[in-house]
């Protein structure tokens, strides 16, 4: 039987091999008509970066159904002056950048799922990308977060294994990769997140786990290896993880969409690494992708998270004292399965890019510098 919140891609591939796109409601909030960009069957994922060094943000997405990842160019005005795929392994579910060969350049690795591996691409600083291999041998990677984990100025790679229950770490050879490290996680890790939680200096990784409802915390020892710190309740399936000093007191703390809870998960943390709950924020059904950014344009850090079955995307304002104001919710009637935010149209305000999974395309959103958000204008 399959409840009213969708299974990720990841682990949804490792339990039935099939796929399901989350319903949408026909009623609606604060809605908004928006412009879609095709990027490919069964998107999944987004990352951002400048890949062609003009100044202006651009968007990488894995296609699963079409074992492609896009690539799109920003122009400046909201919208996007190139749309070009690359071809991938098989069900690419997950892409991280980073520049992994150390020239400077922003490159691009995608986890593909369906397909046991990794594709590596490297950039030309000018928005194109060459395949650069496969890194094999790795099944089912569901997520991939770059860190550098020895301090040796080289980005390596976490890797999140849902059916192995574990977490791999890739060393960076300088634009090559080996097995470094295997950590067990609970049951069915999905998305790995780099935070700094104690204070070190020294990055950490968090890991949700779909089938404990968990939160695994792995602090980094500067070595190339990593000490497990423990696990943190968190509530039902565990997504996106959104880092931030929402209190402002100096540590880091943390934000968990939980499909299953219809809420974003608040986690207080402190200078040890641990982690403890401080509030909860509620979405529509089904949240899964959420971000953080200063959206209202005080100082303070703000969240926005995408709820896939209710087809909202809802605002909380920060007030810097850990808490949050909820703004009323956008009904965009898509699955937004992830989002991210960034200037796209060089404003000096946060816009965010949405993920549909039901139109197979990327939304654009301009923000207004006050916490909300419309479509951009037609240029």
């Amino acid at each position: 039987m399959i409840s009213r919140f969708s299974i990720s891609l990841p682990v949804f591939f490792f339990v039935t091999g099939m796929l399901i796109i989350a319903p949408l409601p026909s009623g609606g909030l604060q809605q908004t008509s928006s412009q879609n960009e095709t990027i490919g069957r069964v998107p999944h994922a987004i990352a951002v970066g400048d890949f062609n060094a003009d100044g202006i943000p651009d968007v990488a997405v894995p296609a699963a159904a079409e074992r492609k990842v896009a690539i799109l160019l920003s122009n400046g005005k909201g919208g996007f002056a190139s749309n070009h795929a690359y071809a991938t392994g098989i069900g690419p579910s997950w892409v991280e950048i980073g520049d992994f060969n150390g020239d400077g350049k922003l490159d691009i690795v995608t986890a593909n799922t369906g397909g046991g591996d990794l594709s590596l691409y490297f950039g030309d600083g000018r928005g194109n990308f060459s395949k650069a291999g496969d890194i094999t041998n790795i099944p089912g990677p569901a997520s991939a977060v770059a860190v550098n984990i020895n301090r040796n100025g080289r980005l390596d790679l976490a890797v999140t294994q849902p059916k192995e229950s574990r977490l791999i770490t890739l060393e960076n050879l300088g634009g090559s990769f080996r097995a470094s490290a295997t950590y067990e996680v609970g049951r069915a890790p999905h998305i790995v997140t780099k935070v700094e939680l104690n204070g070190d200096g020294i990055s950490d990784l968090v890991v949700g786990t779909f089938a404990r409802h968990m939160l695994s915390v792995f602090l980094g020892k500067g070595d190339g290896t990593f000490l497990v710190a423990g696990e943190t309740q968190v509530g039902r399936f565990p997504h996106y993880v959104a880092a931030g000093d929402w209190n402002r007191d100096g540590h880091q703390d943390l934000a968990v969409a939980c499909a299953g809870e219809d809420a974003v998960i608040l986690l207080q943390g402190d200078s040890t690494g641990m982690l403890r709950k401080m509030g909860t924020l509620p979405m529509g059904d089904n949240p899964h992708g959420l971000i953080a950014a200063d959206f209202n344009s005080d100082g303070f850090l703000d969240l926005a998270g995408s709820a896939r079955t209710a087809g909202e995307v809802s605002v909380f304002l920060g007030d810097g004292k850990g808490g949050f104001t909820v703004v009323t919710p956008l009904r965009i009637n898509q699955d937004i399965i992830a989002l991210t935010a960034a200037d796209f149209d060089r404003d000096g305000k946060m816009d965010l890019a949405l993920v549909s999974a039901s139109h197979s395309s990327v939304v654009m959103l301009r923000g207004d510098g006050k916490g909300g958000f419309l479509p951009f204008a037609r240029k």
